[in-house]
């Protein structure tokens, strides 16, 4: 059985604009009932028998998790939960500037931001709704109120290859620590093609036309990053890449909770147990929710399905983040 320290909580299948796994824009998603979503008392209910399972680390997701109303409460909640020592949060950030205090003070320690493209007409393209000028103020927001943010960038060759440089100056200029993350077929296999995906390999290829890139024995989160140290440059830079490294999924100790009550395993799999029936029963006990955990984190797999012709079963907003 995998040791499981870490779990993704996603509160919404919605979100407020689209991202790199949800291209091409005809994309459709069909928003499930609100019946259908867990509520906070369930949410929390899961969660806490995952601390009494090991788990000590959450993150927030969605969709993105900020359309959700009260999400600071929920957080709130979260931190009091016996042995819990970090909750994060993964957002756009477009509306992450009003939320920062109240998010901080809720006890979000963490927050990894979506940042593709420095270009406002491209980020608009990317993201179908989105102004890059909301996400920016949401960085500065961030760092203002002390939630540590990383930047997270999804590698598209043709559409932000040639911005690698200038996000990377950009975060120097705010001490951000940034990743960059290779295209996965999440939310349809049509997203992942030769004509679009970009190695990590050629990114640090890339990189180091300007840079010297040298390995950092650094930990930043609890993602799978490889981290390096860029000289003369006051940050670290993170790579992700699931589809390159065939090492990825050997130190993996997450699981994740989707925002209608599936408990996913991998990512990369299909695999997932309905936890509504327990939870919604009405002779339900946590020691019937316990056994649905084991018997997820039991069948595990040991690395997720994205280089075998993977064909996604949902969308990325309904997975979490």
């Amino acid at each position: 059985m995998h040791l499981v320290t870490y779990m993704r909580l996603s509160v919404t299948d919605r979100c407020n604009e689209r991202c790199a796994y949800c291209l091409p824009h005809d994309v459709t998603v069909e928003w499930l009932p609100k019946g259908q979503i867990l509520t906070y008392e369930e949410i929390l209910r899961v969660a806490r028998v995952a601390t009494s399972l090991g788990v000590t680390k959450f993150r927030i997701t969605g969709g993105e998790p900020l359309v959700r109303k009260n999400v600071a409460d929920l957080i709130s909640e979260l931190n009091k939960l016996a042995g819990v020592t970090d909750i994060g949060l993964s957002t756009n950030a477009t509306l992450l500037a009003p939320l920062a205090d109240k998010l901080r003070a809720a006890g979000v320690r963490r927050v990894n931001i979506s940042l593709d493209t420095l270009n406002p007409d491209r980020y608009h393209e990317l993201t179908g709704t989105g102004r890059l000028s909301d996400c920016l103020a949401g960085i500065d927001a961030a760092l203002a109120t002390g939630l540590q943010p990383k930047l997270n960038c999804v590698l598209m060759k043709g559409k932000n290859d040639a911005e690698l440089l200038d996000l990377i100056e950009f975060a120097a200029g705010k001490r951000l620590p940034l990743r960059f993350i290779e295209m996965m077929p999440l939310s349809t296999s049509e997203v992942l093609t030769d004509e679009n995906f970009l190695s990590i390999a050629h990114a640090r290829q890339l990189i180091a036309r300007r840079y010297d890139l040298t390995p950092a024995d650094v930990k930043l989160g609890n993602g799978p990053a490889v981290y390096y140290q860029v000289n003369g440059l006051p940050i670290h830079l993170g790579f992700i890449g699931a589809m390159t490294n065939l090492h990825f999924c050997e130190s993996c100790n997450k699981v994740r909770l989707t925002a209608d009550g599936k408990l996913r395993p991998c990512l990369g799999s299909h695999l997932e147990y309905d936890l509504k029936p327990v939870l919604r029963a009405a002779d339900s006990t946590d020691a019937q929710l316990r056994e649905v955990f084991l018997q997820t984190l039991h069948n595990k797999p040991a690395e997720h399905e994205f280089r075998a012709n993977y064909v996604p079963g949902r969308k990325m907003v309904a997975i979490g983040g």
